[in-house]
């Protein structure tokens, strides 16, 4: 018989029990509070190859880690599961009725330490895994709406989580290959609120955000109380390239074009009254690029404008020292040593040196 390998996440509704045991995105499936645990598991065989078919699955609860006495077993059911692809769903719980004749397990298990147990086509897994109250890892299928959500102590989601805070990492969100890792919106509403808010502190009973640190507002604009950080260095913008006097790449001295408007080509004179900025390398901050809904357009590059940003640079009038003002160069893309004044072709202040020939240096961008 081949080895039966199962990762598996739970979700026990009475205390917003979510345990995981291997690594898995996977669905968990929405029950009623209180009365049922959603599981999930994955099959594999010994290669590590999904299982496909029908295999019998004994669930077991257990209220000690390792006894095998039979007063400590509150919980056995065993079912044939239908296996695709090495996932399958089922509900704990489901087809029993508790002490008050109504379906599901009693919500008085859950009032004390609990562990699972899997006997999977006569293997029995082990350790046993206990359920805890501070989750390990969140998973919802991708576009997976949850209809309905109860209030907790510090979060709102699917099932009754008055008597367990999440005082773990209470949420990661994994994306599968070539997926979004996560999608936030409002479902219904004309007039829905925020769409993220970070807040700092503790929360209330009354589970509002006392401070609200960053804000994502329903239309899109992001409000925070701290400061921006990137190691990229520049701001820029995306404008369409005339490539009427040569193509450009990255370092490049840009001009507006005397032809199309809003747009820049490859400077070719010294001392260009047109100067625009520079073909940026890694920008840290790009406007122009499109909303939400689009990727980067096409026929654009980001022009660098303001801050520091590596430049193609030419000694044609003279060595450039640190401090140099510079400006446009006869050498198509490349700027100089400006040794004269004029308004409107100074291009920023050089932060490295070239002797001779060409190269390229750090330039602080100081149009003027």
């Amino acid at each position: 018989m081949n080895t039966l390998i199962v990762k598996f996440y739970l979700w026990g509704k009475r205390s917003g029990i979510l345990i995981a045991v291997g690594l898995l995105a996977a669905l968990i499936a929405a029950c009623g509070p209180d009365k049922t645990i959603g599981y999930q598991g994955r099959l594999t065989d010994s290669a590590g190859n999904p299982i496909n078919g029908n295999v019998s699955v004994t669930f077991r609860l257990w209220t000690h880690p390792t006894s095998t006495n039979s007063t400590d077993k509150i919980f056995e059911k065993t079912e044939t599961i239908n296996v695709v692809n090495g996932l399958f769903n089922y509900e704990i719980g489901s087809g029993v009725v508790d002490a008050y004749n109504l379906a599901g397990l009693d919500p008085a298990v859950f009032a004390q330490p609990l562990w699972l147990e899997l006997v999977v086509a006569g293997q029995t897994l082990s350790p046993r895994q206990k359920l805890l109250g501070a989750p390990y890892a969140m998973t919802l299928p991708g576009g997976a709406v949850i209809g309905s959500g109860h209030e907790g102590d510090g979060y709102t989601g699917s099932g009754d989580t008055d008597t367990t805070d999440i005082n773990y990492g209470a949420l990661t969100v994994v994306g599968g290959n070539g997926g979004t890792a996560l999608v936030l919106g409002v479902v219904g509403g004309t007039t829905p609120g925020d769409i993220i808010r970070g807040c700092s502190g503790s929360f209330s009973n009354s589970r509002t955000c006392q401070d609200p640190e960053f804000r994502v507002e329903k239309d899109g604009d992001v409000r925070a109380d701290g400061g921006y950080f990137t190691p990229a260095a520049d701001f820029a913008e995306m404008i369409a390239v005339d490539l009427s006097k040569g193509p450009v790449e990255a370092g490049d001295v840009l001009i507006i074009s005397p032809d199309i408007d809003r747009a820049v080509a490859l400077s070719s004179e010294p001392y260009s009254t047109a100067i625009a900025g520079v073909y940026s390398t890694n920008p840290g901050f790009v406007g122009g690029g499109g909303g939400a809904e689009t990727e980067a357009p096409e026929g654009k590059v980001p022009v660098a404008i303001v801050g520091i940003v590596p430049v193609k640079v030419s000694a044609e009038n003279g060595p450039i020292q640190r401090g140099d003002l510079l400006t446009s160069a006869s050498l198509p893309g490349h700027a100089m040593k400006a040794t004269e004044y004029v308004p409107g072709a100074i291009l920023g202040k050089a932060m490295g040196e070239l002797e001779s020939g060409t190269g390229v240096i750090l330039v602080l961008l100081l149009l003027k």
